[in-house]
């Protein structure tokens, strides 16, 4: 059973997650960075071969500075299966990936959309929810990228220290 829409999570987490994600994609070339909110994929773009791209973002806040190794696979909420039909619907055109960012958004698992289609789906019983659905994707599966430093979240959580951004509703 899906956990119920968290929207304080969303609020704390989802405009930091794709600004530092913007600031990301500009470093590494990608352009027309749009984070509207459309009830969609997080971001959308274009690569530096005008390819349109699709981003999906997510914080693991129980996930601190490195990801521990008894940790042998990425999970991403099946309720997420939406995007990817949407975008096999629409031929698979473009690239879609989905970004798992730990609590500091300084590292992120990208794992692409159509391994995370072929993927296992099982259900977890967490601290929000018994028995929710999740896409459980093999660490050898995905890449993990260390994220500069982004003045973003310098900004944006005053005095920034990676520390204020722990959940203090749901504490790791």
């Amino acid at each position: 059973m899906p956990s119920k829409f968290d929207k304080n999570l969303y609020n704390q987490y989802d405009s930091l997650a794709k600004e530092v994600m913007s600031y990301w994609l500009i470093s590494e070339g990608y352009k027309d960075i749009n984070t509207k909110e459309t009830y969609g994929v997080d971001v959308v773009c274009k690569d530096k071969d005008n390819v349109e791209c699709y981003f999906e973002t997510e914080v693991k806040t129980g996930w601190h500075d490195h990801w521990p190794e008894s940790w042998k696979e990425i999970r991403i909420p099946y309720r997420k299966r939406r995007l990817v039909d949407r975008w096999a619907r629409e031929g698979s055109l473009g690239s879609l990936t989905f970004v798992v960012f730990n609590k500091h958004l300084d590292q992120a698992w990208f794992m692409d959309g159509a391994m995370v289609n072929k993927c296992e789906i099982k259900p977890v019983d967490n601290r929000r929810s018994a028995n929710e659905l999740f896409f459980h994707i093999k660490v050898a599966d995905a890449k993990l990228v260390k994220v500069m430093s982004s003045p973003v979240l310098k900004e944006k959580v005053k005095g920034y220290d990676k520390d204020a951004l722990i959940n203090r509703k749901y504490p790791s």
